[in-house]
């Protein structure tokens, strides 16, 4: 049975360099799917260009819980966003969400709020992620879950499996820890969210800023049978390249980008018969 690869970009709509990078990938490479952070800097950009230029591009939901800007006013007088902002740290908003429930209200409301200003541009309901991969988190993956259920969603991401293949790349360390807390997660999750496609595995957060082309191909010649996540945050700024075995600040990268574009990864899925979802 063909190996079954779902290739998707995070943050589209935060920044110009982004946006451009994610457009490129899908005008001329291998990228099929986006995750929307609907509170982004350049998220109206981001869906007027996609009509535009990559109308088979599929849209989801890439919720914004932590590094970044609520939808609701509600959400900062609330405390959910002190000063205008989600904590950056996705730990410290974990934290948060798991010891105030007094909080549970407000993350609902505000969640509700960018799945619906999501459906308002018209956009047909796909898949839901979310920044940092904070909803892998056992308050609001449930939550998630159930909303993307409700307004016809159809598919939730929750990262693992990618931990043998990350090892077999010579990464260790880092990528050791969060494998064990992502496995984990994902082992306790994986049955809260029924009645949504969830991916056998969904890779890239080993090396999140990194999936340059040659780790790319490596996951390529690894991929299991089942359907396998591979994602990316590409950027079309050159001046944006992880820097040896660190990514760039926010994680953006013209080498994921770059990997997307990639002529040897096209004709290894082709010949390699990996159907791309």
């Amino acid at each position: 049975m063909s190996p079954r690869l779902i290739l998707s970009a995070d943050d589209f709509g935060a920044a110009p360099d982004v946006n451009e990078g994610i457009l490129r990938a899908a005008r001329e490479g291998l990228l099929r799917h986006a995750s929307l952070m609907v509170t982004g800097d350049r998220a109206e950009e981001a869906v007027r260009r996609a009509r535009a230029e990559a109308p088979a591009l599929s849209l989801g939901l890439h919720a914004v819980l932590c590094a970044g800007r609520p939808a609701l006013e509600a959400s900062v007088r609330g405390g959910l966003a002190p000063g205008g902002r989600f904590p950056d740290d996705p730990v410290l908003c974990g934290l948060r969400y798991f010891l105030r429930p007094s909080l549970s209200p407000l993350l609902e409301a505000e969640l509700r709020a960018q799945f619906e200003r999501f459906l308002a541009w018209g956009l047909p309901p796909s898949h839901v992620d979310s920044h940092a991969n904070v909803h892998a988190h056992p308050v609001l993956f449930p939550l998630l879950a159930r909303l993307a259920r409700e307004y016809g969603f159809r598919r939730i991401r929750l990262p693992g499996g990618e931990l043998s293949a990350a090892l077999a790349y010579g990464e260790g360390g880092a990528a050791l820890a969060d494998a064990a807390v992502f496995g984990t997660l994902r082992a306790a999750l994986k049955g809260k969210a029924p009645g949504l496609e969830l991916p056998d595995g969904t890779w890239g957060v080993l090396r999140s800023g990194r999936m340059d082309e040659g780790y790319f191909l490596h996951l390529l010649r690894r991929l299991p049978e089942g359907t396998t996540e591979v994602y990316f945050h590409p950027s079309a700024d050159p001046a944006l390249r992880p820097d040896g075995r660190r990514p760039t600040p926010l994680h953006h990268s013209c080498a994921d980008m770059e990997a997307l574009l990639s002529p040897r990864a096209r004709a290894f899925i082709e010949a390699a018969g990996i159907v791309l979802v």
